[in-house]
């Protein structure tokens, strides 16, 4: 079997407007505080005391900022790569996709 074309999985037309803040999270790198436009694929999940957390990697500084949970919908959650610190127990268990990703925090 042979791949001709591959689509990027999108759940639906999602948008949402955030600023880089490095919200609720230790991160090697400052917040930039740019303005941005996020859809589906760019929400990630991160855990941290047991639960997980969700926000994006900014695409100018490499910072996590956390987003309030209530503003993502559930279906996002549900597919989004997870992400962490290298090093850390939760790493280990990532996908090769997902410490690749990982790499920046």
């Amino acid at each position: 079997m042979k791949v001709l074309e591959k689509e990027n999985y999108k759940v639906r037309d999602w948008k949402l407007k955030v600023e880089c803040t490095g919200n609720l999270w230790h991160n090697k790198n400052k917040p930039c505080h740019s303005i941005l436009e996020l859809e589906d694929g760019d929400i990630v999940k991160r855990e941290g005391l047991g639960e997980f957390s969700y926000g994006f990697i900014c695409c100018e500084c490499h910072c996590f900022t956390e987003i309030a949970p209530k503003l993502i919908p559930d279906e996002i959650k549900n597919y989004c790569l997870q992400v962490a610190a290298k090093g850390s127990d939760a790493y280990s268990k990532l996908s090769e996709e997902e410490k690749k990703l990982s790499e920046v925090l």
